[in-house]
C-alpha cells in the first residue's frame, strides 16, 4: 500500500463500466486549517481528513451548501480557494481552484 487514496472525484476515466475514477492521489491525514464560506469575514477551524493536489475532505461539523465558494488557509500552501463540490454528514468535499503542492503541506506539518 503506498499511504494514497485513490481521488474519485476528478476526472472520469475510460473504465468499461463507466465508473468515474480520479486521475490525483489523496494523501489521507488529519491536520486543521482556517476556512472561510462564501462572502463570510470570519474563519472557523476544520479538520482536513485527506488532501490532493486538487481537492480536500474537510469537516466543518455543520452543513454546508454544495456550489458555495470557500477560502481554506492551509499550512506551508497558505490561502487557497475553492467549490464545495459535496456535503453530507459533517463533512464536505472541496474542488480547489488551483493545483497545490501537498509536499509543502507536508513538511509544514513535520516542522520542516
Amino acid at each position: 500500500m503506498d499511504g494514497f487514496i485513490r481521488d474519485t472525484a476528478s476526472q472520469p476515466d475510460t473504465d468499461t463500466d463507466g465508473a468515474e475514477q480520479r486521475t490525483h492521489l489523496r494523501a489521507g491525514m488529519l491536520l486543521m486549517a482556517a476556512l472561510r464560506l462564501g462572502d463570510e469575514t470570519t474563519t472557523r477551524e476544520v479538520r482536513i481528513r485527506n488532501l490532493s493536489e486538487q481537492g480536500l475532505m474537510a469537516e466543518p461539523g455543520e452543513p454546508v451548501p454544495v456550489g458555495i465558494a470557500v477560502t481554506l488557509d492551509l499550512p506551508g500552501v497558505g490561502e487557497v480557494s475553492g467549490t464545495v463540490a459535496w456535503s453530507a454528514e459533517g463533512r464536505i468535499g472541496v474542488a480547489l481552484a488551483r493545483v497545490i503542492d501537498i509536499a509543502l503541506v507536508n513538511a509544514a506539518r513535520s516542522g520542516g
